[in-house]
């Protein structure tokens, strides 16, 4: 589902209209596939074969959009709701995904953590086997995710800091693997809800102070687990609060703008245009991303039904980014209504075909041992071992 290898194989030769609705009906389904995910995901710990889960529906939209705008060389530092965004640019697989929620040990399986971390944690190598540095300046480049919420933003301004130094000093753009001239910018995803702790804060004043290529993206579902923002952020509003730092006339400050999560082509135009700025000019942004919804709560150790009013569960119904990019699409003649229920039902089908393969793949070595296990016991003590074999069975 990489937008990449899509575009590669079925957009090379087409015009500019064809290439951009194949992008738009690519990032839909990115968006249903990784829904399709989170859905099954969460059956798969509720059933006792995951032991906890947590999903990144409701952003699915907001991150394909934003995937539009990473670019090779690019740094992620973000957090456990990312699996649409490196799902649209091929940095897991669905298979992967699923492997990390069974905490899969083996590399070839999940190569994010090896099984070592909770699921939706996301990493890419730095070097190779032989430890030598890749090209990080034309690959999709993940910081490994770390579980407490704000921990990404400090790393942030270390990742944005070293572009500036490569732009800022010519001894260090040449012949090297890390940066083409500085033009690297660092995404920092973060939930609403981390904004009140300090490192957000002196994350933003440091990317202001010293200007340096950071985007981070907020992702505001009205929440912090069970408690509604009016509780944890001044004015109920992190751009608000955040409104001194606005970048001024001289280019002093930090960029900040809102944006719609149900509003695909909106998100597209805010993303190219504030990534734009910032690789360009070096300034910081924030980007506010409001209306974020939660279809299946905070994680799999909770109910959202229980702290959310019946108005509020309604609301996110019809603000679901999902149904509103379909509804989009239909409206400006993209897909057909038909077209969108059968990309669903495939998407459902790949999921549910990942997670299948996933759990084999993970219980295939238990199976093996399982096995020898049986015959090194049948030949030690036949007569024994036969009856205790009964017994278990």
């Amino acid at each position: 589902m990489s937008r990449d290898a899509s575009l590669q194989k079925n957009l090379s030769n087409s015009s500019p209209a064809q290439r951009f609705k194949q992008q738009v009906i690519d990032d839909f389904k990115t968006a249903c596939l990784s829904r399709e995910m989170s859905l099954a995901g969460r059956k798969e710990v509720l059933g006792g074969k995951g032991k906890f889960g947590i999903f990144g529906d409701g952003k699915e939209v907001t991150q394909v959009a934003l995937a539009r705008s990473f670019k090779p060389g690019d740094f992620r530092s973000g957090y456990y709701r990312d699996q649409t965004w490196m799902l649209a640019l091929g940095v897991i697989t669905p298979t992967q995904f699923f492997a990390q929620l069974y905490a899969d040990s083996n590399p070839d399986h999940e190569p994010m953590s090896h099984g070592r971390q909770m699921n939706a944690h996301f990493a890419t190598p730095l070097i190779d086997q032989e430890g030598n540095w890749l090209e990080l300046k034309s690959r999709y480049n993940v910081a490994a995710d770390v579980s407490s919420t704000a921990s990404q933003m400090p790393r942030a301004v270390g990742l944005a800091l070293a572009s500036k130094f490569y732009r800022n000093n010519p001894e260090l753009q040449t012949d090297n693997k890390f940066s083409t001239k500085g033009q690297e910018v660092c995404f920092v995803s973060i939930g609403d809800a981390s904004t009140s702790e300090g490192h957000f804060w002196e994350a933003i004043n440091a990317a202001g102070v010293l200007k340096i290529p950071m985007i981070t993206v907020v992702y505001d579902d009205g929440y912090g687990i069970s408690v509604p923002k009016k509780y944890q952020t001044t004015k109920e509003s992190i751009s608000e609060v955040l409104s001194g730092f606005q970048v001024d006339d001289h280019d002093e400050g930090v960029i900040i703008v809102k944006a719609k999560a149900w509003d695909y082509p909106g998100l597209v135009q805010t993303f190219e245009k504030i990534s734009t700025l910032v690789r360009e000019k070096h300034i910081p942004a924030l980007i506010h991303v409001e209306e974020v919804t939660q279809p299946q709560g905070h994680s799999t150790s909770g109910s959202h039904e229980r702290y959310k009013s019946e108005e509020r569960l309604a609301w996110e119904q019809n603000a679901d980014g999902i149904q509103r990019m379909g509804t989009w699409l239909i409206d400006k003649a993209i897909l057909t209504e038909e077209e969108i229920d059968q990309i669903k039902k495939e998407t459902k089908k790949t999921a549910n075909s990942a997670k299948r393969e996933a759990w084999k793949a993970y219980q295939q070595p238990i199976l093996e041992k399982a096995k020898e296990l049986e015959r090194l016991i049948e030949q030690s003590n036949q007569a024994t071992i036969s009856h205790l074999k009964a017994s278990v069975k």
